[in-house]
């Protein structure tokens, strides 16, 4: 015969400091008293996550409900006293090591506790069930193959030239260890099809021509009146006097390439996604076994 549980009530207190007190302690003493099947299924919620077993998804679900809900609803999509964590794209586009860093810090400013009291385990089961919440399920099976893809970024697609990979590659485009965890399989392919719609669309190589007819090229980090920093292909920078220079020309292209939808076939575009993919799991599970021998 089932019981029916009464659900707990905490008072919420008038100072925010306090209530946020309140939620951190309450949580510990949650994950560490509840059982497994404690928290009924939300059925908003009623998917089953193929990145985690049914019975590591139920706790992770729970964690989450005890931990985030109360501000950030059960859904993750914000509520009076949290932001969006499920769709909003500032949080989306955190890379797992930097929203780790946060649910183990907190926010006190913004007034989010730190959970670092829950453990990395713990952490990590939280960290995947707002990943599955964002519609970024871990263990999804994406067309391509990875080793192709890798063979591209450093060859043919010519990405290495500006990004790097796990220590290897370029230093202009930014760092793409961590880029394919964090993006669907869509928000991946986007930029490389369409990069005049993606952030870096306005980055250009540029060339600076100085006093003494010294060219120099790279891309241009920092400027005010009276110098400009530029970053060139090697990786180093140069401070500039603008008393220096003669003229500055910038590139009518961007520096990502336009053409990869018609350089690279559908397949090698499959590939090159697997391989951004594959690359930023691979970095995720190297840091999941640092944080496994810190423990």
């Amino acid at each position: 015969m089932r019981r029916n549980v009464e659900p707990k009530v905490i008072p919420l207190p008038a100072n925010r400091a306090l209530y946020c007190c309140a939620i951190g302690t309450f949580v510990v003493a949650s994950f560490l008293s509840l059982g497994p099947k404690a928290t009924a299924q939300n059925p908003a919620l009623g998917r089953s996550s193929r990145s985690v077993s049914q019975q590591s998804n139920n706790d992770a679900r729970q964690i989450f409900e005890s931990t985030c809900a109360a501000c950030h609803g059960l859904d993750g999509r914000g509520g009076e006293r949290g932001p969006n964590i499920s769709t909003r794209p500032q949080v989306v586009q955190l890379s797992d090591r930097e929203l780790g860093e946060i649910l183990r810090t907190g926010r006190p400013a913004a007034g989010m506790p730190p959970f670092a009291a829950l453990g990395n385990n713990s952490l990590k089961a939280l960290l995947s069930y707002i990943r599955f919440l964002q519609g970024k399920d871990a263990a999804t099976v994406l067309p391509g193959d990875a080793s192709n893809g890798k063979a591209l970024f450093f060859g043919k697609a010519r990405c290495a030239d500006c990004h790097m990979i796990q220590g290897r590659g370029g230093f202009l485009g930014s760092d793409l260890s961590d880029y394919g965890g964090a993006l669907s399989a869509r928000e991946i392919r986007r930029p490389i099809v369409a990069p005049a719609e993606s952030a870096n669309a306005n980055k250009r190589m540029t060339t600076v021509r100085l006093r003494d007819s010294q060219q120099i090229a790279g891309v241009i980090r920092n400027e005010d009146n009276f110098s400009i920093q530029l970053q060139m292909l090697d990786g180093t920078f140069r401070f500039l006097s603008r008393a220096d220079i003669a003229a500055v020309e910038s590139s009518p292209e961007p520096i990502m390439p336009t053409n990869y939808g018609t350089l690279l076939t559908a397949p090698e575009l499959d590939d090159l996604v697997k391989y951004l993919r594959t690359a930023a799991r691979s970095e995720q599970k190297q840091r999941d076994d640092e944080w496994s021998e810190e423990e």
